[in-house]
């Protein structure tokens, strides 16, 4: 049976595999559509990296990551099943975010 790091690795290296195969592919998409797919592609790897290595980052930091990534998602309209409530809440924390002091 596979240890919890072997199969992270694996899991790593699965998702490298994917992510650099697709982007092999986006030289067949126009210029915009290589942008909006290439955003995607950057996405899903940057989400497999905080799943397989989380416990490297401190529940903090995670929570500071996952604002960054939502308000990409929102800037990108790739937030769109969202409800109100939910776009506003997370606007609210990435605002207190900008304007805290170390």
């Amino acid at each position: 049976m596979a240890t919890f790091e072997e199969r992270r690795d694996s899991q790593l290296f699965e998702a490298t595999k994917t992510a650099l195969k697709n982007i092999q592919e986006l030289s067949q998409l126009s210029q915009p559509e290589r942008y909006f797919t290439a955003y995607g592609i950057l996405r899903g790897y940057v989400d497999v990296l905080l799943v397989n290595f989380a416990e490297a980052f401190s529940e903090e930091q995670l929570a500071e990551i996952r604002i960054v990534l939502d308000q990409l998602s929102q800037l990108t309209s790739n937030d769109e099943n969202l409800d109100e409530a939910t776009r506003a809440k997370q606007d609210q924390l990435a605002q207190e975010l900008r304007e805290s002091e170390e």
